[in-house]
């Protein structure tokens, strides 16, 4: 959904986004992988998770599921895209763990389960849990805004994705 705010940037269109998982909201600046945290990648949030369940943040359209399932790319109607990203160099796990009932292509809801992931297998692995979620369009994000906080699964506006 694109709504209008006004906040620090008078009349900004936003594009208003649910919580993927229940957890901590967190700054992205406080994630320990330097792609991630210094916004290589994006910009985004990330939310220290309590449980394995990852739901679409916005309504769209799945893009891409990386082979190894630990990464999904939704496409908002907006043309911003959201890496929703399991952990940190979880990639090294090679899928194990984790299920993607949704594939490219797919249509999908804002709160609709599009990743499960075995909680207490990635820490005993050593690997940082954070789920990130990152606009990765540069050109049509301006900025991030949420309030840091405990988050429930599907809350609706938990963070905005401010446009240019």
């Amino acid at each position: 959904m694109i709504r209008r705010w006004l906040g620090r940037k008078q009349n900004a269109s936003y594009v208003a986004a649910s919580a993927p998982v229940n957890g901590r909201l967190i700054p992205l600046r406080e994630v320990q992988d330097d792609a991630f945290s210094r916004g290589f990648m994006g910009k985004g949030v990330a939310i220290d998770p309590l449980d394995g369940k990852v739901a679409s943040p916005v309504d769209g359209k799945v893009i891409h599921v990386i082979d190894t399932k630990h990464a999904v790319v939704i496409e908002h109607s907006s043309g911003v895209q959201f890496l929703i990203h399991i952990g940190i160099d979880t990639v090294d796990l090679k899928g194990e763990g984790f299920k993607v009932p949704v594939k490219a292509g797919d249509a999908i809801s804002e709160g609709q389960v599009i990743m499960e992931f075995d909680l207490c297998n990635i820490r005993k692995a050593g690997y940082p849990t954070y789920i990130l979620v990152i606009a990765i369009e540069e050109q049509l994000v301006n900025d991030i805004e949420c309030e840091y906080r405990e988050v429930r699964l599907a809350e609706p506006n938990v963070f905005r994705v401010v446009l240019k």
